[in-house]
């Protein structure tokens, strides 16, 4: 294909160049790539499959044109010869530009302008055929349309009219154009009817528009095929870049989890291998509860971290593998903070129901991350959290204790644990909202009841 503006094809072989590259791969060159202006002006790439029935097909297709492009040439120089109208040296040289023409197309999608200025030599100025200059503005209007492509048929149809009038006012006995309009009238005489001078450039005109149509039909079905796969590319681009959103939405899911469980799970531990460390010489009890407390708590880190692994290795969701604790799960989780020595307490008015998965969850983490805070910031102080919904008014959940007098305003911490559950809570159409209100310390969460 020529290089032009909306269309240009990067010929290139499969075949092996040189030796193996250094790092163990074979240098081989792309296969043809075609860019096509998109509607916006822009360009889009898409590789053009050579097979080989289709290279075949393409040497059937320029062996038919030159071939009959140069028995139409040899006929017309032959008939211009016989006529004797014509002197030999014009009928020479008619006979070797249409030779020239004809062999040119073999180079018609290559160099199309090229190929048609040739083309159009001959029959211009010689008596010579014009079917190669047809066949070259056939690959032209593959390639190009507007005003260039009215200017190639217009030198086309004028150097086409002007052939056929060449051959229409030749003598009747060798002309191609009026074959079949001499009949005799009694026998011993012959009538040669007149031809109108229009007639040549009614056909001439016929046979570039014919050739025009087919061109731009075969073009727009062929830009059409190229535009579906570049379609296709774009949609498995685009299906690409959506997997790879999902994959970092679940990672920042997961990032969020960790910090509310395994953090959690360890500052509970922390607290709990402290009393165990006071408690370790008065009160051998304690220390036997202390110790299958932090035994239970660090299962369950470990439950967790087995989820988080197995989502990151794609081993399916952390539902499989127990992460997402749901609101029936939060009485068991004050009841181990209160055994921790945490001072909490649970007042639940929740109407019986099927708690959505996410809403129970985020419900789940919501008071634990109360929990740590208490613990970390506030430990000397009571912790209220109340649990009341419906179905038809959702989940609401209150946690509210004092600030503690031990640890300034400045030590709340960087509250990253309760901003990300303010995100799960949004994407689930829920909110939660945390901060000082007055003397005391209030997380605020509401998710729908089914989400």
């Amino acid at each position: 294909m020529a290089q032009v503006n909306d269309v240009r094809t990067a010929h290139r072989f499969s075949r092996k160049i040189g030796p193996p590259h250094p790092f163990g791969r074979n240098l081989a060159v792309r296969p043809p790539v075609r860019l096509i202006r998109g509607v916006g002006g822009g360009r889009y790439a898409c590789s053009v499959i050579t097979t080989q029935g289709t290279v075949v097909r393409r040497r059937v297709w320029t062996t038919t044109a030159v071939a009959f492009s140069l028995f139409c040439s040899f006929m017309t120089v032959g008939i211009a010869g016989s006529s004797g109208n014509m002197p030999p040296v014009l009928v020479g040289i008619g006979f070797v530009l249409g030779v020239a023409g004809g062999v040119s197309l073999v180079w018609r999608h290559q160099h199309p302008w090229v190929v048609l200025a040739i083309t159009l030599v001959g029959p211009l100025f010689f008596p010579t055929d014009a079917t190669a200059a047809l066949i070259a503005l056939f690959a032209v209007a593959r390639i190009v349309r507007g005003p260039r492509l009215a200017a190639a048929a217009a030198a086309v149809f004028v150097v086409c009219g002007i052939s056929l009038t060449y051959d229409a006012f030749r003598n009747r006995e060798y002309s191609v154009l009026t074959m079949g309009t001499m009949k005799p009238k009694d026998g011993s005489a012959v009538v040669q009817y007149d031809v109108a001078i229009w007639i040549p450039w009614l056909v001439a005109a016929v046979m570039v528009g014919i050739v025009v149509a087919l061109s731009l039909l075969i073009r727009t079905r062929t830009e059409l095929v190229e535009a579906e796969h570049v379609r296709d590319l774009a949609t498995e681009k685009t299906d690409v870049m959506r997997d790879e959103m999902i994959r970092t939405e679940e990672r920042t899911r997961i990032a969020r989890d960790m910090h509310d469980t395994i953090a959690a799970s360890l500052s509970r531990i922390s607290l709990f291998a402290g009393g165990l460390q006071v408690s370790a010489a008065d009160n051998p009890e304690k220390v036997v509860n202390t110790a299958a407390m932090i035994r239970t708590t660090a299962h369950e880190a470990l439950d967790e971290l087995k989820g988080i692994v197995g989502v990151l290795r794609g081993n399916g969701d952390r539902r499989e593998h127990g992460g997402h604790q749901g609101i029936d799960a939060i009485g068991d989780l004050v009841n181990s903070a209160r055994a921790a020595g945490i001072l909490c307490r649970l007042e639940s008015e929740l109407l019986p129901g099927d708690v959505g998965m996410l809403a129970g969850h985020v419900c789940y983490r919501v008071v634990q991350e109360s929990l740590t805070n208490v613990q970390k910031y506030a430990s000397d102080q009571m912790l209220v959290i109340s649990v009341t919904g419906s179905p038809h008014d959702g989940i609401r959940i209150l946690a509210r204790n004092k600030l503690s007098e031990l640890a300034p305003m400045t030590s709340i911490g960087s509250r990253s644990g309760l901003r990300g559950l303010a995100e799960q809570a949004r994407e689930i159409g829920g909110k939660v909202e945390a901060g000082a209100l007055g003397d005391d310390f209030l997380v605020s969460c509401w998710v729908p009841w089914s989400s």
